[in-house]
């Protein structure tokens, strides 16, 4: 490998291009930066440069060889900073789906508090695939599907992105998407018998899971026209629910979204499916993380929260309303 003060010197003129410039840059002078390139150019056999009177340029291969330089010592400077940024931030920060961090995962942030009160834990709402190899974020919650696991084309489609890159990622499953119905009990005129029976009201729809009561409906044997219907969109299942909660109409929402009292408070569930959706919620943490104690002290404590939800059937018992 070329030696480092080469290749800073051999970055700095191809940037600049100017031997001169990269020595003001480096605090050398231009003869130094001209013997770092020129030892350079002997370590690889190729010329880097075109030298001309007044000016360099790049050789085709110097132009290829900057971009990989250019990029290396991106990534250099980008993982410096995010572990200075560690040393003065001992956040352990966690990146949840929105409708996750507001119904689920904050009410239930003080246990974690009370349990670890020496960590620091803050909670970032996004829907977009988590970065962790870049370390924004230590730990991800998201929903989707698991790369190699085989879902059957029949259930509800989900469309998330979970995470920019698998590579040593670790996967810990919390739970399914289950979806289910749920509504004011005065908005029903009669009895649920059918899932068909739902069309007949205003549904409310997620503009994040679009798809959500088209394939839960046809995963239930509904014929459904997405075209005819109006269409009452919010953004997420927060929003759903709370419109749900307002008597504007039914939605169809996760079911641990009902474990909370704040979550299912005055709704009722008018139709059961057991149909789950073609992925899972999952708990993930790369790999580089794993060995940090508080990362495993919050990854332990929402496992926990995780069991806790699997028992959902008997609240869900008393939400249904035939």
């Amino acid at each position: 490998m070329p030696p480092l003060n080469a290749l800073k010197g051999f970055e700095a003129a191809a940037r600049q291009l100017s031997f001169t410039r990269a020595a003001a840059e480096l605090n050398l002078t231009q003869g130094a930066v001209s013997r770092q390139v020129k030892e350079l150019e002997t370590d690889l056999g190729q010329d880097m440069f075109v030298r001309h009177t007044r000016r360099i340029e790049l050789t085709p291969e110097g132009e290829q060889f900057y971009r990989v330089v250019e990029g290396v010592f991106d990534e250099l400077e980008r993982a410096a900073l995010r572990l200075a940024r560690r040393r003065s931030d001992p956040a352990i920060t966690i990146t949840a789906l929105p409708t996750i961090a507001t119904v689920w995962l904050m009410p239930r942030l003080h246990q974690l508090v009370a349990r670890h009160p020496e960590i620091e834990a803050r909670i970032v709402s996004s829907i977009e695939a988590a970065d962790l190899l870049a370390h924004d974020a230590d730990i991800a919650i998201r929903v989707g599907r698991l790369p190699g696991r085989r879902y059957d084309r029949t259930q509800p489609r989900i469309e998330l992105p979970m995470v920019t890159r698998w590579d040593g990622v670790h996967a810990d499953e919390l739970f399914p998407d289950r979806l289910v119905p749920v509504c004011v009990p005065e908005l029903l005129a009669a009895p649920v018998r059918a899932a068909a029976d739902l069309a007949a009201y205003p549904l409310i729809h997620t503009t994040t899971r679009r798809y959500a009561w088209p394939d839960w409906l046809r995963a239930n044997g509904v014929r459904f026209d997405a075209e005819g219907d109006p269409h009452l969109q919010f953004g997420h299942f927060f929003m759903a629910l709370d419109a749900a909660r307002q008597g504007r109409g039914i939605a169809l929402v996760p079911d641990i979204l009902l474990g909370q009292e704040e979550g299912a408070r005055g709704l009722c569930i008018p139709y059961w499916s057991e149909i789950a959706s073609a992925g899972e919620y999952y708990l993930l943490i790369h790999e580089s993380r794993l060995e940090d104690a508080r990362v495993q002290m919050v990854r332990s404590w929402i496992l926990d929260q995780a069991v806790a939800l699997r028992g959902l059937k008997l609240h869900h018992a008393a939400l249904f309303q035939p």
